[in-house]
């Protein structure tokens, strides 16, 4: 339809009141057409011709933007229209044109002469909450439109794929059981590609129902079985992410620790600033088997009586175990495992040990820890130390 009831109501007036005007023009012409004719004036029958000219083009002109308005209206119309049927976010359908749906189809299921074959698809991205929290609310906006993107590039041409909440997606569909194992694989290996400027891969749990398991369920208690299957494989997600062996303790670790202090690419700017500021030295190493110094503070080089990052990284092979004394690391390592190990432990260890600065001194170092599992940098300690050396001289002196 071309135009609405209130565009047709507005022309039709706009019409009359033009018509009246042309009507009203051609009887003052017709009038003063007569007179000049009586009186043989070619001059007046020159004007009254081009005044009837006129009146015909502005009449036409009339009529063509009253066509244009009406239909620049009905296009303003149909915009708001799909606006309120968007997600804004990722132009997928949104919840209010789901649950239209939804009640349309549970009508069309009514009729029992011709009811459709529904697959209902729903999808929860893992990890939205971790990736706002270590990352930020633009890369989890950035993991829910790569999702959709994902999402309407393998099932749009089965079905209607809506963003029903914040990471929570549907796609209804005429899809048999093959057909869905096949898009499943396809939408693993679509998701595992994609690469935002925050995220690289993208993980998501689905859970299907369809009319050939449930011939009897309505659209909305198919809903209910496919989050039922989605939500268990979230789970199972999960508990994969966090899968332990029970006899290395540095497995266990990654469990009991995981989600504590992450440290990424993103935070670490934060740390640095933050670092520089604390009194004492702070560092931060990965748990590997070269225990490699991921970061130092100014602090600590002056306590290594280093005037650079190139001299202590010199000094110490950008290693913890090249920070300790070597006579007594072995015996440090062993206490750090034991503290953070022990069933007690909250992730944090204390030692004193020595070490020998660059100027060949040997110094008392007292040194907190916290281990973490990052995930970007994995097994990691962070470390606050201190120079203790007056101290330990005090009190071997005083016994």
């Amino acid at each position: 339809m071309l135009f609405s009831s209130q565009g047709k109501r507005s022309f039709r007036i706009v019409n009359i009141v033009v018509l009246l005007l042309i009507t009203l023009t051609v009887l003052v012409l017709s009038i003063y057409f007569a007179v000049s004719l009586y009186n043989h004036e070619a001059s007046g029958l020159l004007f009254v011709a081009l005044a009837l000219i006129i009146s015909v083009v502005v009449l036409f002109a009339v009529i063509i933007l009253n066509l244009l308005k009406s239909a620049k209206h009905e296009l303003t119309v149909e915009q708001i229209r799909k606006l309120a049927y968007l997600d804004t976010l990722t132009g997928l359908e949104n919840r209010t044109a789901y649950k239209e749906y939804i009640d349309h189809l549970n009508e069309k299921l009514k009729d029992k002469d011709i009811k459709p074959f529904i697959s209902i698809i729903m999808l929860d991205v893992n990890g939205l909450k971790k990736t706002n929290d270590i990352y930020g609310h633009l890369a989890g906006d950035e993991l829910i439109i790569g999702s959709s993107e994902c999402i309407k590039r393998v099932f749009s041409s089965s079905g209607r794929c809506f963003r029903t909440g914040g990471d929570e997606f549907v796609v209804i569909a005429d899809m048999n059981h093959e057909q869905f194992e096949k898009k499943s694989v396809e939408l693993e290996k679509t998701l595992s590609l994609w690469k935002g400027e925050y995220i690289d891969g993208i993980s998501i749990s689905m859970g299907k129902a369809d009319m050939a398991e449930y011939p009897d369920h309505n659209a909305d208690q198919l809903l209910v079985e496919a989050d039922k299957v989605m939500y268990k494989n979230k789970q199972n997600y999960y508990t994969s992410q966090l899968a332990v062996d029970e006899n290395d303790n540095k497995s266990k670790r990654k469990l009991r620790f995981s989600d504590e202090f992450s440290l990424t690419k993103y935070t670490m700017p934060v740390i640095r600033q933050m670092a520089e500021v604390i009194p004492g030295g702070f560092f931060i190493y990965r748990e590997n088997e070269r225990r490699e110094i991921i970061y130092q503070n100014t602090k600590v080089l002056d306590i290594y009586g280093c005037k650079s990052v190139d001299e202590f990284q010199e000094l110490t092979d950008n290693s913890f175990q090249n920070m300790v004394l070597p006579e007594d690391f072995e015996r440090i390592q062993g206490i750090i495992d034991d503290q953070i190990d022990s069933d007690k432990g909250d992730g944090m260890d204390h030692v004193i040990y020595r070490i020998k600065r660059r100027d060949g001194q040997i110094r008392w170092i007292d040194d907190y820890g916290h281990y973490s599992h990052s995930p970007d940098y994995g097994d990691i300690y962070y470390v606050f130390i201190n120079d203790i050396t007056e101290h330990m001289i005090q009190r071997s002196t005083a016994n």
